[in-house]
């Protein structure tokens, strides 16, 4: 008599896939993609059904963004027909879809279609009973908001995320991360001695953690901080810090350390050495395929090496048409006052009048 094989029950494989998703949210790597890979085997002897594996891939589209597989996230979303969606699946399934599309249009730099897709998902939120999981959105959507220049309402989810994370174990790199989030709006808030205080006290707690992944962005963020304030030795000495961390090297952010360790060699007059720092981003920006980083160190050679404005002026197209006004404003300003030392007013006034003309778009697209 043949022997009948015995299925996995569905139900079993939801609760792996929910144990899953709470190592994801942890942001547990190695732990994260072993769990995938015992998943993915039970996957074929499963009990037929089809919320499971639309369930599965929801996951596993959040799995590649966590693990910076950004275009094979997408393309799993892309799959996935939000019509049938809204009609065939409850609400938990249906919050994830918004959420993690949220966040690929976020990795993507699509910031107003980001929190448009947030915005749907609150909707649901009331629907959630898991705590970590309304912090993961509130951590998530501070991000967004951050990135368009509205900090109140990026504190304010940030507070409400640092709250419950703070209240349960296992998720100190959700507390760094959000105090690195405050420091970042303190910044923007020019409440420049809280953002230190803020920035050191996140490299301290991961190093204590050992997460070598947020204290090399740690160190990268109190970099910038120290550039925007012209304090260029010590940034120097930030972004080095930074790209001497093996995690944060291995990291598609390492990408925005060495260029902002090319920019500030430039501006201390250091060209030999931000010429080579230069042509290592640019090399890896390709590799990562990362279009905004190679357009921004074009820029920055264009302006302090080959002294070229017209050739400038086209890479600065490209962020224009990307909308990315808060970079068009910071490189535009950089650049006037690199000609206004070099006593060139044409060019200086040119670019004076280019930054706010940015920042005028940056008030534009927060009030849409």
């Amino acid at each position: 008599m043949e022997k009948v094989e015995t299925k996995i029950e569905f139900e079993k494989v939801a609760r792996n896939l929910n144990e899953w998703y709470r190592i994801i949210k942890q942001n547990n790597i190695p732990k994260a993609t072993a769990m995938r890979e015992k998943i993915v085997k039970a996957l074929p002897d499963m009990e037929e059904n089809q919320n499971v594996l639309l369930y599965f891939n929801l996951i596993d589209s959040r799995f590649k963004l966590m693990t910076e597989n950004y275009s094979e996230s997408g393309h799993l979303l892309g799959k996935m027909n939000y019509e049938a969606l809204e009609t065939s699946t409850d609400d938990m399934i249906q919050y994830y879809f918004y959420l993690f599309n949220g966040m690929y249009h976020f990795y993507e730099k699509d910031f107003i279609e980001a929190i448009n897709f947030y915005r749907i998902a609150e909707n649901k939120l009331n629907k959630v009973p898991d705590e970590i999981e309304r912090a993961e959105f509130h951590f998530q959507t501070a991000i967004a908001y951050y990135e368009i220049r509205q900090n109140f309402f990026s504190l304010n989810h940030a507070e409400k995320a640092l709250e419950s994370f703070k209240a349960h174990e296992g998720y100190t790199n959700r507390v760094i991360k959000c105090h690195m989030l405050f420091a970042m709006n303190k910044v923007d808030l020019q409440e420049w001695e809280e953002a230190f205080s803020l920035y050191k006290h996140a490299i301290h707690l991961a190093s204590q953690n050992k997460d070598g992944h947020s204290e090399g962005l740690g160190h990268f963020n109190l970099g910038v901080c120290y550039e925007k304030q012209e304090r260029l030795e010590e940034a120097k000495e930030q972004f080095q810090k930074a790209l001497a961390i093996p995690a944060h090297c291995e990291s598609v952010y390492s990408v925005r350390s060495m260029y902002m360790l090319t920019r500030v060699f430039y501006k201390l007059g250091s060209n030999e050495q931000a010429r080579e720092w230069g042509t290592k981003a640019l090399a890896y920006a390709h590799e990562v395929n990362e279009e905004v980083y190679k357009t921004k160190l074009n820029l920055i050679y264009f302006l302090y090496d080959a002294t070229d404005p017209a050739s400038f002026d086209l890479s600065m197209n490209v962020l224009k048409e990307k909308k990315l006004w808060d970079d068009v404003a910071d490189l535009c300003q950089m650049a006037a006052f690199h000609f206004k030392k070099q006593d060139n007013t044409r060019l200086s006034s040119k670019y004076f009048e280019e930054a706010c003309t940015a920042k005028d778009q940056i008030l534009r697209f927060t009030e849409a």
